[in-house]
């Protein structure tokens, strides 16, 4: 959102009288922080060249131009001189739970490996994850719980239940898995009605449904019939639930688009967009997950994350080795089909570039947690939009798609969550990756603490 005359002069208010210091040291919620001297983007594509955050505790009270008045003794002052702040990134599309470095399974999904993935997330500046339709309920409950009351940190968590038709979903194994919860079969309208009616009734406000079949992704499964989507799409509408769609093809993001969805998880993938598909998404405001990594990690530019430094921290030394030993390399020349494709994704993104939001597929298809969030960005940037429309790509517009009213921009009554960058993003996109801290709830990740941790996990 625009930076308001008011935000600004609320900042210069605290500037220069430096009320309301923190109560007590052991009162977090009543310290108050300022980020001073520092490029500061919104998250909405408004840069401040020099200026000043105000935080107490987890909430931004003021952003704007920074003022030379001094501030009270109270206040903890941070001097970012040649540093960049930009929100905390938002991530739509992740599996939380299931995936250790190549293991993956329902076994794998405890309490501690998905607590665990959202601080691999936040170690990489990703604030906010939805998990989408893979969780399950239980334990996944448990932990929101936990990290509501306080007592679990990382980013922070919603879970996003998935429909599709029997035996769907993005693996059969799912469904075939006795202790599997995310995906709901339904088999018809009614079904399908009954199922938003439960999940509206047990508190989500997002749910996911697989459309595509898997003839269409290299297997075996009934597509989801229109008349069902429709029923989810209706009934949802009632309960204010948002619903995203995986769906890879043009015809079946024309339908569900003229039946109401507004959220769509890959871009369509069989052919290039055409008018008449981007007058629907323009006027019907559409947000699009294009998961650009998933597709390329195939092809022979991309770079597998073992030989990449910024990806090391996370790991140790035998989990890169086994990544490298398992690891099939991709022929060194694309062939003329492959290289069509990539032309065509490309152009497919510019052209809907102003409704692509951020999301990684990780945990399902081993894009690494965090560490995938900066490789779409830099995919984003490589296939033609710009590193300003990338990062509102994976920030604001990423919250906005699904309501998330206090994450994703940096302005008075946000949440305090923010990266701390070396370098300026704007000037080359994989400037995020030089993250000198990241700020979440207004409090500072140890990101020194979980490196040393995971190292040690060998």
């Amino acid at each position: 959102m625009k930076l308001s005359p008011f935000t600004s002069a609320i900042l210069c208010l605290f500037l220069a009288v430096g009320q309301a210091v923190a109560q007590s040291s052991g009162d977090t919620d009543s310290i108050e922080q300022i980020f001073n001297n520092v490029r500061i983007i919104i998250g909405d594509g408004t840069v401040i060249e020099r200026g000043s955050v105000l935080i107490r505790g987890g909430t931004i009270l003021a952003v704007g131009p920074m003022s030379g008045s001094n501030v009270s003794d109270g206040v903890v002052s941070h001097d970012l001189s040649g540093k960049t702040l930009i929100p905390a990134l938002v991530n739509t599309h992740a599996h939380l739970g299931w995936e250790a470095y190549g293991d993956w399974g329902s076994t794998l999904f405890t309490e501690g490996n998905l607590t665990d993935h959202l601080y691999r997330h936040a170690y990489y500046g990703v604030g906010t994850i939805i998990s989408t339709g893979s969780d399950k309920e239980d334990v996944a409950a448990r932990i929101k719980l936990e990290q509501l009351r306080g007592n679990i940190g990382g980013a922070r968590y919603h879970q996003s239940p998935g429909m599709g038709s029997p035996g769907g979903g993005p693996n059969p194994r799912f469904t075939d898995d006795p202790d599997y919860w995310g995906v709901n079969p339904v088999t018809d309208p009614e079904q399908a009605v009954r199922t938003v009616k439960e999940l509206a009734a047990n508190g989500y406000g997002i749910a996911k449904i697989w459309v595509d079949s898997r003839d269409e992704r290299r297997g075996a499964q009934v597509k989801l019939a229109p008349e069902i989507y429709t029923a989810v799409l209706q009934t949802a509408s009632n309960y204010d639930m948002r619903i995203i769609a995986h769906a890879t093809t043009l015809d079946d993001h024309k339908s569900l688009v003229n039946l109401g969805n507004r959220r769509f998880i890959h871009m369509p993938y069989d052919r290039e967009v055409d008018d008449e598909y981007l007058e629907m998404v323009k006027q019907n405001n559409v947000y699009i997950v294009p998961t650009l990594g998933m597709i390329t990690k195939r092809e022979p530019y991309y770079i597998p994350a073992f030989q990449d430094p910024f990806f090391y921290d996370q790991v140790p030394a035998s989990v890169l080795e086994s990544l490298e030993d398992n690891y099939n390399a991709p022929p060194a020349n694309q062939n003329a089909e492959s290289q069509q494709r990539s032309a065509m994704l490309a152009r497919n993104l510019l052209k809907l570039k102003d409704h692509i939001i951020l999301g990684t597929d990780a945990g399902a298809v081993g894009d690494f947690f965090g560490y995938a969030d900066h490789v779409e960005l830099s995919l984003f940037v490589r296939m033609g939009m710009t590193p300003a429309e990338a990062i509102v790509a994976a920030t604001s517009r990423a919250a906005q798609a699904f309501g998330l009213t206090e994450v994703g921009s940096l302005e008075a009554g946000y949440a305090a969550d923010f990266i701390v960058l070396d370098a300026n993003p704007l000037i080359d996109i994989n400037n995020t990756r030089q993250i000198s801290a990241v700020f979440l709830r207004g409090q500072a990740v140890d990101r020194e603490g979980l490196s040393t941790r995971w190292a040690l996990e060998d």
